[in-house]
């Protein structure tokens, strides 16, 4: 048997094997959140986030998880962050962990959370479970500078989801750092989820950084933004499922409020680390020369990692 052939095989049997694994099954919701400038409009919020979350299982049965945008209690505008910020116990998040337990489903939801101990709100994207637990916190590490007033976190988090998925979560302004996508792959995510809330006229670069992001890293991209305006800025949505290749497979209209549906085996994206030879490389490759001839052979000599001179500076001699 030639190698063409057994690559095919063991290709084949890979995926035979993953996809009877499961296939996860997310909502995405774009929507517009009222700027909350008390506790009132954030309960509004609250209210609608419900809402659909039970929108979202009447109109897709089974399905495993839904997605919510970025600042989805609060908002971009509020007059008085600090008034507005949420803790952990708050009312809020205990409703949206009361529905995903009620209704049986995973949710990913970013809440301003105030951090008392960093004396200051962090932007946080939280992961809660069917069961009603929070099992994932990612705290942003790149704030929209200079208008968004939150401390940055320092790391990318990876949670085991439904049917395989292992999921990092990265928010807005976090998708033009490729160092973000990088670390969030490295550390294990075959799904990443991009919240946002992307203003215009910048739609098209939100558009782009999740294709860029779904192809350079071989991961699936759920990309949940919102739409229409506040009291700065107006909100185009363009909401988009990306496989790994970067193509976009689903996607809402700008400019409308609305669900989308998509469902896939996030395990195939594994298979496309491992088994698919020239993807495998490119992944697990972490230096330079990767595709020479001589991969696999005595006679191989890459650089090290170290001569990204990106990162470290001049290249050896």
């Amino acid at each position: 048997m030639g190698v063409k052939e057994t690559i095919g095989n063991v290709t084949s049997n890979v995926l035979n094997t993953v996809m009877g694994s499961g296939i996860f099954q997310p909502v995405l919701v774009q929507f517009g959140p009222k700027s909350a400038n008390t506790m009132e409009d954030v309960d509004y919020n609250t209210d609608r986030i419900i809402e659909y979350m039970e929108r979202a299982c009447t109109g897709f049965p089974g399905i495993d998880m839904i997605i919510f945008p970025e600042c989805c209690f609060q908002g971009m505008a509020p007059n008085n962050w600090v008034k507005v910020a949420l803790t952990w116990d708050s009312e809020p998040i205990k409703r949206v962990q009361a529905k995903c337990k009620e209704l049986e489903i995973w949710g990913c939801f970013d809440p301003w959370i105030l951090n008392k101990e960093r004396k200051g709100i962090e932007n946080t994207c939280i992961i809660i479970n069917d069961q009603g637990e929070i099992v994932h916190k990612y705290v942003k590490m790149n704030p929209w500078f200079p208008y968004e007033p939150t401390l940055p976190g320092h790391e990318v988090p990876v949670c085991k989801g439904p049917k395989g998925a292992r999921i990092a979560t990265i928010i807005c302004a976090d998708s033009r750092y490729q160092e973000v996508w990088r670390e969030a792959v490295a550390n294990g995510a075959n799904v990443v989820i991009h919240v946002s809330h992307w203003m215009g006229p910048f739609g098209n670069m939100q558009k782009l950084s999740n294709q860029a992001g779904a192809l350079f890293n071989n991961v699936m991209v759920l990309a949940c933004n919102s739409v229409g305006m506040d009291e700065c800025f107006n909100y185009p949505g363009g909401s988009m499922v990306c496989n790994g290749f970067g193509d976009i497979l689903q996607e809402i209209p700008e400019g409308v409020e609305g669900m989308i549906y998509w469902p896939f085996a996030p395990l195939t994206e594994d298979v496309q680390h491992t088994v698919v030879p020239m993807m495998a490389l490119e992944w697990e490759s972490r230096h330079r020369g990767a595709m020479t001839p001589y991969v696999g052979t005595p006679d191989y000599q890459g650089y090290d990692y170290s001569d990204y001179t990106a990162y470290y500076g001049k290249k050896k001699k």
